[in-house]
């Protein structure tokens, strides 16, 4: 075997070990013995699991092994099939807990209880849909007694007599009704139930399961590296076992996500919620712990801190082993039982006067009966606050020094909130420009940190009147210095639009902030900082529009001075009234369309994409 990696602080590291012997028999112990009980090859696999350590677990290499006449007579400490007791008919049992990368091995045993042959189909449910991510993978089915692999389930409910309507023509609706709803629930049903809660599915059809037989069907599944994400949840898998005669039997198997395999740990049954359905439902928390001592122990204190907002008075011991009845109010000398307190934050389970014994003690073969468990129930109080929140426990075996397990945390999904924005744009000096806004803002919902919000808001409008003598629209300047006939000219050329009076102008604005840090201070007021682009179309009406060039120069004489020069040019004039649209983007840049012809003026725009409007 690999040498170990302790864990600091944790006991020494170990191996469990886990035997499969080819023919459908298994052992949990370190080196047992086996009787073929009849000939032929066999694959047998040993897996090791590395308690109290981080490193990975070594892979398990299949040995042939060649069963002849000469068949060893050793008596087997495997006694048959084990595990399953007589009153089940179904049983579901994993090698060890899950751990991201790792080989998990189900042992799925199951019974024929009835006094006839029987025949039917397991099922086996796996990867939980309300994880986003799946769990598992199938790796592998080693079946030993013909089981085959089918595909869904198949079989109907045949319980022997006929529920068809003319066979009971003498009974009255009512009664009719009420015998159909007392019947046993459809096989396919059954299975429709679980796929609501799986997303992944096996089915193995087996026969001729004689009275008091047990057959063990033994499945591979690979956890995903992305179980990473669930360390610490609770997660399960469910078997299903259809018999041809109508019998059923279901069982699920809880199992915890462990990031290394350390016996004492603490569980959640979620790791993610939301937060707008969170209030008022249940949290269940799972506490395991080991004995690893050379004797048993007789009392054992389990410490779980209590996260803010869970309501700690309404607990519910929900399941424990070892299995005994909670501890009266008065105490009563020598009782075995659980006794659980509350104080402040945290909660106090107690086993007294029981009996766990220590993995090394002498005698104890089967670790499992050395471990122990706590599950309860907490309730989400109605003024819980969107915080990640996690718990820890702290377990004493009799007087010896604590041991401190993982946290168990849970956090809240995002979620999205939809809100609504209205408020007033107020401009002291342009009165005009005063308009109403509303918009829209997404954002994730009830935050307890900084976040980013998106905020849109429609088109807002707005009017202002221009003064009587115009004003100018655009105007854009070239400066040329150039030289004729000896003399130097300075010339500015100076490219108008000009909007003559009385008019008025229209616009429209279309804003968004694409990005916005905010910061709620509470539940009434945040603050934020972002930034905000914006479109504006412009609509100007007014009497006329000029077009037109006007020049200065500077013509410098032979004294040195400049004498003046103004020529104006009118490209195009119109007296009629026409509108001219405006577009403004963020930029500053503006781009006017004029509703009449385009041609050809690219000295008097030369930026408006080389045409203008006369």
């Amino acid at each position: 075997m690999p040498i170990q990696q302790s864990i600091p602080g944790a006991p020494l590291p170990y191996y469990d070990y886990y035997w499969e012997f080819g023919d459908g028999a298994y052992s949990f112990d370190k080196t047992p013995t086996h009787t073929y009980t009849r000939n032929g090859n066999f694959d047998a696999q040993l897996w090791a699991t590395g308690k109290y350590d981080k490193g990975k677990s070594p892979k398990t290499r299949p040995k042939r092994t060649e069963v002849g006449n000469q068949a060893s007579l050793l008596a087997s400490n495997v006694p048959g099939f084990p595990v399953v007791p007589r009153e089940k008919t179904l049983n579901l049992r994993a090698l060890r807990n899950p751990r991201p990368g790792e080989e998990i091995v189900l042992i799925a045993t199951y019974a024929n209880l009835d006094e006839d042959l029987q025949s039917g189909e397991l099922h086996l449910f796996y990867n939980q849909r309300e994880y986003r991510q799946p769990h598992f993978s199938f790796v592998e089915a080693r079946t030993h007694y013909g089981e085959t692999e089918g595909t869904g389930a198949d079989i109907g409910f045949t319980p022997g007599f006929s529920t068809t309507d003319q066979l009971w023509a003498g009974l009255d609706a009512g009664t009719y009704a009420n015998w159909l709803s007392a019947l046993p629930v459809v096989p396919n049903q059954l299975v429709q139930q679980s796929l609501t809660q799986y997303s992944q599915q096996k089915t193995w059809r087996f026969s001729n399961l004689k009275r008091g037989e047990k057959r063990n069907l033994f499945v591979s599944l690979q956890a995903t590296e992305e179980m990473l994400a669930d360390t610490n949840a609770i997660i399960t898998v469910e078997g299903l076992y259809l018999g041809e005669d109508g019998k059923t039997a279901k069982v699920t198997l809880e199992m915890e996500i462990l990031a290394s395999h350390d016996p004492n740990n603490i569980a959640v049954s979620n790791k993610r919620i939301s937060f707008r359905s969170a209030k008022g439902k249940d949290l269940d928390y799972k506490v395991n712990f080991q004995n690893n001592g050379e004797g048993p122990a007789s009392t054992i204190q389990l410490t779980t801190g209590v996260p803010r907002g869970l309501e700690a008075s309404g607990i519910k011991v929900l399941d424990m082993y070892p299995f005994c009845p909670i501890c009266p109010d008065e105490p009563v000398a020598n009782l075995s039982c659980l006794d659980t307190s509350i104080q402040k934050d945290k909660l106090v389970f107690t086993f007294r006067n029981i009996y766990l014994p220590g993995s090394k003690q002498d005698g104890v073969g089967d670790r499992d009966s050395t471990k122990g468990f706590v599950k309860y129930r907490l309730e989400i109080g109605r003024k819980m606050k969107k915080y990640p929140f996690d718990s820890q426990a702290s377990i004493v075996f009799d007087r010896n020094p604590p041991i401190v397990t993982n946290y168990a945390s849970t956090r809240f999904k995002p979620g999205w909130s939809l809100g609504a924005m209205v408020g007033q744009n107020v401009f002291l000096n342009q009165p005009g420009l005063n308009s109403t806004f509303a918009g829209l803002t997404l954002s994730p919902f009830k935050p307890y940190k900084a976040y980013l919000q998106v905020e849109v808001f429609p088109a807002t409008t707005g009017r202002m009147a221009f003064p009587k003598d115009g004003f100018i629209l655009h105007q854009s300047t070239r400066q040329t210095t150039t030289q004729i006939g000896g003399r130097v000219l300075d010339v500015v050329v100076d490219s108008l639009v000009r909007a003559n009076g009385p008019g008025h102008q229209e616009f429209q604005t279309l804003s968004a902030v694409p990005l916005q840090l905010r910061k709620n201070v509470n539940d009434w007021m945040g603050l934020g900082i972002g930034v905000m682009a914006s479109v504006q179309t412009e609509r100007f009406t007014a009497t006329s529009y000029t077009i037109g060039r006007r020049t200065s120069f500077c013509k410098i004489d032979a004294a040195g001075n400049c004498q003046k020069g103004d020529v104006f040019q009118e490209l195009s004039f119109s007296r009629e009234e026409k509108p001219l649209i405006g577009v403004t983007s963020p930029v500053g840049i503006s781009v006017f369309l004029p509703t009449c012809s385009w041609v050809w003026c690219a000295e008097v725009l030369p930026w408006a994409f080389g045409m203008c409007c006369v």
